[in-house]
């Protein structure tokens, strides 16, 4: 199940419902995120050496790793016909335990971001975050799609709406 979920090939309507996806998200996350000031736009965009870099950072970890356990792992994959209450019931426990992950991990091993992962506005960008790639692998049958748009959010949160800030990292450059 879990190597299905990184085998499955995307077709062109997979690839422009992950795209249609992807940007649903991204409108209620930043208008939601803005709004409530936990989201910072930042005047300036690092260099894109650093950018590249930061990028692939990320990918393996939070990306792959978080999607691997919290919809690869946990959520059946959709070419097995799971009848629809039991798909909705499955993709709760996923995001919900996506959404308790990061206090805990902020308490067990990330302590810098013990207070952001803690934020009740922190943990509303999460829970939107698990919906839509909960939602992406549901839609394509692949977890690429959940892991690219983990990243980019993670790595846009971080350069461009003051993740660095609140975490404390300091200038990328």
């Amino acid at each position: 199940m879990l190597f299905r979920s990184l085998l499955t090939p995307l077709d062109g309507r997979q690839i422009g419902l992950s795209w249609l996806g992807a940007g649903l998200y991204a409108a209620v996350a930043l208008g939601l995120g803005l709004g409530s000031g936990f989201l910072e736009r930042q005047h300036s965009w690092p260099r894109p050496g650093h950018l590249l870099r930061a990028a692939a950072a990320l990918l393996p970890m939070p990306a792959l790793g978080e999607e691997l356990l919290f919809r690869g792992a946990l959520l059946p994959h959709p070419g097995e016909g799971t009848p629809w209450p039991r798909l909705l019931a499955w993709s709760a426990l996923s995001i919900g335990l996506f959404v308790l992950y990061h206090p805990l991990a902020g308490r067990l091993w990330y302590r810098r971001a013990d207070r952001v992962f803690h934020d009740p506005r922190f943990l509303l960008q999460t829970a939107l975050l698990g919906v839509a790639t909960t939602a992406l692998y549901q839609g394509s049958g692949s977890l690429w799609p959940a892991v690219l748009l983990h990243a980019l959010a993670v790595l846009i949160w971080l350069e461009r709406l003051g993740g660095r800030r609140r975490l404390a990292l300091g200038p990328p450059w």
